[in-house]
């Protein structure tokens, strides 16, 4: 039998017009494939698949005196999830990762967190010298940082002008030491009656700088600075600087240095008959529990500048939630701004966040940004938070307290003597 090539040919072509149809007939019935939209975001976006979750990194000190403290923040900002749910009730994953409080430590740190381009947000740093290099390697990742410590006027401001070290992205809760300096120099002069006044910091960032924009205040106001020096990280012996000092004959040493350093220099200048009347005001680097059991009766009568943390019922409920919790209340006097650097940094990734079609997360790491700096009178348990172009958000607001016999962390908080609100 012969085959017509001619009909082999038209009955593949009929049978080709018959396949077309059919699938153009059930092609209306067959499902789109999801898609997602296209990223406009000035510094990207983080896209969350599905079945995954948004990560943020708590960037603390979870080694040497301060793992305590940093430890405290890392319940306050999982508390806050637990309260608020991620955006668009994604789950939240919270990291940890440890700046050690240095320079080198928040280098490193930054480092490995700007590796994941899946972290979309940072909760911390901790402590002033380890944010100064994490925030210009963060900020050029296109991540934002709320701290809730982190108080070195040259991350944010200084006098109005950008800070030497301020990076876009970077925010904290916590008030400028800038405040806070000028708050110790009133309570010296202006409470305490005080002409005369002795500085010493440990060179670092935090310290430095407290400790010139207090002599500065003071100095303003009439007093006279007799004696400032600074010790190292590390230095034991103290002695040689409390040696120099008893020549001096100041009436009182402000002392914003960190442990183990202030005990050294604690005892190493109530070890000079010359010094026995001089009063000794710190700061927040040592003022909480860890301190305060270490350095027992040689550091009673002591005065110390903290927040002055307003009783709201706001608070009231956080503190017993927060016991509820961990069966303690908090051992420092940051738990709060911690807090309040969780909500609005939760805050921010919702309103950076938009569901996708195909079932993902994307996130907006300039709308997160963008978000932070047009915050206005946000309701914190520190106050109303409005964060300024430099980053700065907190309520400036402090208390003088001392720390008397047999009183333990939160006794002392609530010893007020004098508050400073400007």
């Amino acid at each position: 039998m012969t085959t017509n090539p001619f009909h082999f040919r038209m009955t593949r072509l009929v049978l080709g017009l018959l396949l077309g149809i059919m699938a153009a007939a059930t092609s209306g019935c067959a499902p789109e494939t999801a898609t997602r939209s296209a990223c406009r975001d000035a510094l990207g976006c983080v896209w969350v698949e599905p079945g995954e979750a948004v990560k943020i990194v708590s960037l603390q000190t979870f080694s040497g005196p301060l793992a305590m403290v940093s430890e405290e923040h890392v319940r306050t900002l999982k508390m806050r999830v637990a309260e608020r749910g991620g955006p668009y009730g994604w789950p939240v994953t919270v990291l940890r990762e440890d700046e050690q409080c240095s320079a080198a430590g928040g280098l490193v740190a930054a480092q490995k967190i700007a590796t994941d381009p899946n972290v979309v947000a940072v909760h911390g740093p901790n402590c002033s010298s380890a944010a100064i290099p994490a925030a210009r390697v963060l900020s050029e990742a296109g991540l934002v940082m709320v701290s809730g410590t982190a108080t070195a006027p040259s991350l944010t401001s200084r006098n109005g002008k950008r800070g030497e070290h301020n990076h876009p992205g970077f925010f904290r809760t916590a008030a400028n030491d800038q405040f806070q300096g000028v708050a110790a120099a009133s309570f010296a002069f202006d409470f305490l009656g005080l002409r005369r006044v002795a500085a010493v910091h440990d060179q670092s960032p935090y310290a430095e700088g407290l400790a010139e924009t207090f002599l500065a205040a003071f100095l303003a106001k009439g007093g006279k600075a007799v004696f400032a020096d600074a010790v190292a990280r590390g230095d034991r012996n103290m002695r040689p600087v409390a040696q120099a000092m008893a020549g001096s004959h100041p009436e009182l040493l402000f002392l914003p240095i960190f442990s183990p350093e202030a005990e050294y220099l604690i005892r190493s200048v109530q070890a000079e008959p010359e010094l026995s009347n001089l009063i000794l005001l710190s700061a927040d680097s040592i003022f909480n529990q860890p301190f305060i059991q270490g350095c027992g009766d040689v550091c009673r009568n002591m005065l110390f500048i903290a927040p002055d943390q307003v009783r709201s019922p706001a608070y009231t409920a956080f503190l017993d939630h927060y016991v509820e919790i961990h069966s303690r209340g908090p051992v420092g006097y940051f738990h709060a701004h911690g807090y309040d650097a969780a909500s609005i940094l939760l805050r921010a990734l919702e309103q950076s966040s938009f569901p996708e079609p195909d079932g993902s997360l994307r996130i907006e790491r300039q709308r997160i940004r963008d978000s932070l700096y047009e915050l206005r009178r946000f309701p914190g348990l520190t106050g109303a938070l409005s964060c300024d172009a430099f980053g700065d958000c907190g309520v400036p607001r402090f208390k003088l307290v001392r720390l008397e016999a047999s009183m333990d962390f939160e006794q002392a908080l609530r010893n007020t003597l004098a508050v400073y609100a400007p």
